[in-house]
Parts: C-alpha cells; sequence; structure tokens
C-alpha cells in the first residue's frame, strides 16, 4: 500500500465523494447486472439494530482480519449491506449515474465486467444518503470485517483516553450499499456434502414422519437437472430437499415436507418463525442433527462440506468424493431482513451473495 500511494497508483480524492458500483456477471448462465455505491459507514453494535449482522462469525478469522488492519490501518474490502430503499430514490439516481462515462472500467479473470463512478455533486450525495439514512443496514456479506473493525475501533478508543470523541476514522467502515431490491441482487443456494456419513439404518423410515420421500429416476444429468428443478419450484414451500446417493451414488430421492406446520414443531422454539423458515437450518434440525448427530459445531469443524452448484455435489457423490448430498434452496433476501429483525443470526453457509465485491475498486484509509 505504501509502495503504490508513493508511486501514485493509489490516489486520494481530494474531496469527499461517493463511488457507485455497477457489476456486471455471469450467474448461473444468465447475466446480472448489479448496482450499489461505496461509502463510509458508522459502525453500530449488533443490539443497537442499526447495522445489523444476519450470520454467526468465528474467532480465528477474526483474529486474522485484526492483524490486518491494524498493519495496514486501511479497510482494504470492503463490507456489503443492504438498504430498504424507501420511494426508490437512491436506484433512479445510481441508474442515472451509470448512463454516463464512468470514471474506471476494467474486466476481471471471469469476464465480469466492473465500473465505477465518482459522485461529488451536492444533490447527489444528499439523495443516498438520505436514502439510507431513513433505513436501517443489513448485512449481507462481510461479518467477520464488521466484527474486526469494532473491536479495532474499541481498541483504539481505549488507548486514546479521554481524547476520543467518536467521530475519528475509526468509528466508520468500508461499505457498499444496494438496495435490497436491487435485481441484480443474487443469493446463490449452498448445498451441503457430507464426505464420510452414509445414510443412517432406516433412513427414508425415520423421515417419514416429517416428509414425503419419492424415489426420481437418476443416473443422468438431466436427471439431476430436474430434481434441483423440483426443489426450486418449492421455493416458497412446502420444504423441499433432493437427497443424492442415498441408495448408490446415482440415486436421487425428494424430501417435500407434510406440513409446515409440523416441520415448525420440529424446530427450536426458543427461535423466531423467521429462523425455523431457513432451509438450511430445517436441514439441520430435522435430518442431519438427529439422524448424522451433525450438529452447528460439527459443521463448523468441517464434518461437512458446501458447493453452491448443484452439479458439482452430484459429480461429487457420483465420483466418490462425497457419501451422500442434499440440495437445497437459496435463502431470499427477505428472509434474511426478518432473522435480522428478530434479533437472530444465521448458522453459517446459510447465504452465499454473489458476485463478491471486488477488493481493491476503492480503499478507506484509516488516517
Amino acid at each position: 500500500l505504501r509502495a503504490w500511494t508513493g508511486e501514485a497508483v493509489l490516489k486520494r480524492d481530494a474531496k469527499p465523494a461517493y463511488y457507485v458500483y455497477e457489476q456486471r456477471a455471469k450467474v448461473q448462465g444468465r447475466t446480472v447486472s448489479r448496482r450499489s455505491f461505496f461509502a463510509r459507514c458508522r459502525l453500530h453494535r449488533p443490539e443497537e439494530g442499526i447495522l445489523r449482522p444476519h450470520e454467526a462469525t468465528l474467532s480465528g478469522p477474526r483474529e486474522e482480519r485484526l492483524r490486518l488492519i491494524r498493519a495496514t490501518r486501511t479497510n482494504i474490502s470492503p463490507v456489503f449491506g443492504t438498504f430498504v430503499d424507501g420511494g426508490g430514490r437512491a436506484s433512479r439516481l445510481l441508474a442515472d449515474v451509470a448512463q454516463r462515462e464512468p470514471d474506471f472500467e476494467a474486466f476481471d479473470a471471469l469476464g465480469d465486467r466492473h465500473r465505477l463512478w465518482v459522485v461529488t455533486a451536492p444533490a447527489d450525495v444528499e439523495t443516498l444518503t438520505a436514502a439510507v439514512a431513513g433505513s436501517n443496514v443489513t448485512i449481507a456479506d462481510g461479518h467477520h470485517r464488521t466484527h474486526t473493525a469494532l473491536d479495532y475501533r474499541d481498541e483504539r478508543a481505549k488507548a486514546a483516553g479521554k481524547r476520543w470523541n467518536g467521530n475519528e476514522a475509526e468509528n466508520f467502515v468500508l461499505m457498499g450499499l444496494i438496495p435490497e431490491d436491487d435485481p441484480g441482487l443474487v443469493i446463490l443456494p449452498i448445498h451441503r456434502l457430507l464426505k464420510q456419513d452414509g445414510p443412517p439404518e432406516r433412513f427414508f423410515e425415520r423421515l417419514s414422519a416429517l416428509y414425503r420421500v419419492e424415489a426420481l429416476q437418476g443416473g443422468s444429468t438431466q436427471a439431476v437437472e430436474a430434481a434441483w428443478e423440483r426443489v426450486r419450484l418449492n421455493a416458497m414451500g412446502p420444504t423441499t430437499f433432493a437427497v443424492l446417493g442415498a441408495e448408490g451414488p446415482h440415486s436421487i430421492h425428494l424430501l417435500t415436507a407434510r406440513s409446515q406446520q409440523a416441520i415448525d414443531s420440529a424446530m427450536p422454539q426458543s427461535i423466531s418463525a423467521a429462523s425455523k423458515g431457513l432451509d438450511a437450518l430445517v436441514l439441520t434440525q430435522t435430518v442431519l442433527t438427529p439422524l448424522f448427530g451433525i450438529d452447528r459445531a460439527a459443521m463448523a469443524a468441517g464434518r461437512v462440506e458446501f458447493t453452491e452448484s448443484h452439479t458439482e455435489a452430484a459429480e461429487a457423490v457420483e465420483q466418490g468424493h462425497a457419501r451422500l448430498a442434499f440440495l437445497i434452496n437459496a435463502t431470499r433476501v427477505s428472509q434474511i431482513r426478518e432473522v435480522a429483525d428478530a434479533f437472530e443470526v444465521m448458522p453459517q453457509k446459510t447465504t452465499y451473495f454473489y458476485p463478491k465485491l471486488a477488493t481493491g475498486m476503492v480503499y478507506n484509509p484509516l488516517d
């Protein structure tokens, strides 16, 4: 960073700005465009309900990121946050800005296009500021970076003592902000792979109280696609999973909830209705934990692997790299907000936003 700054590869803008950012990417066979903007966002503890997490974090990654921010005193990778764009003011402005010639444009190794505009006009700045001010912000991606920024802020405040006024650079974090109804805001499913665990005795019989079990034709790419389409058709319910490999590497079974009320009753009663509706958590609580002994701790320890590709999941089972695979629907943006509204967090590997915000478009030095 020092070398790039010294060589003017990195330049600090002379006046405050927001940075409108457009990504155009191939996502599962289709091209999507997504517009957000980079800003400094004031840090808040989760219990304040202003900057809200939706996913749990691990201590290891937080410590690694804390060492990085101590060494660089720079927000290098942005947090990704969603907000409710009341009246669509921000979306309209982002669309208008994207009609101009970009200040920066590049393609990455995947062929995805990245474009950036520097926004300094007072009216535009006020529009974006007011749009976000009218909403709380839900962290979509970057929970460890957010926790690290909070930890670093508190560390610096303690060292400063009475000299700390609350407006120092460490009280803010670099964030890419996006209206939560942006059509390019894509969440991919995260399918579960069991590497060592085969189906237990009387597997489907034990599932039959909660799920209707249907054996599907397997043995081909088309069969896997058809099974995945059946799962996707029930994205809004009833809860549906596809199980690959329960009766041989080419077998496919569909699990469809007999009733959502029965599923809700099987879930922990201490959690909200929003959390009870998360397919990833339903799978853990009604299948993986009671039948395989796999709870959140076992998942965090690596007993389960993950992929966003149903094709990769099927290939892993067919080639013997996994014993079983469970295909599940993606979490919806509305579910993320509802869980955050309930002051709860989802298990890790519940959401996969794609594409990721690129690192290096904008940095935020803390000096």
